[in-house]
């Protein structure tokens, strides 16, 4: 899976829920985006393996 075969999604949440993810962000030093593909994987919702992963690591 490429970033080509990435789509955007944009959503609102409570500040509450975007200031629990920046804290969980910051104590386990991975970006918000894998807390959420994660968490959606969890819950049941099709996201590949490879698709969480730290962008920012790539060389």
């Amino acid at each position: 899976m490429s970033d080509a075969d990435d789509e955007h999604l944009q959503i609102q949440v409570p500040s509450v829920t975007k200031r629990d993810l920046g804290q969980r962000a910051l104590d386990t030093r991975e970006p918000i985006r894998m807390i959420v593909l994660r968490a959606l994987q969890a819950y049941g919702v099709n996201v590949p393996t490879e698709a969480i992963s730290d962008r920012r690591k790539r060389s």
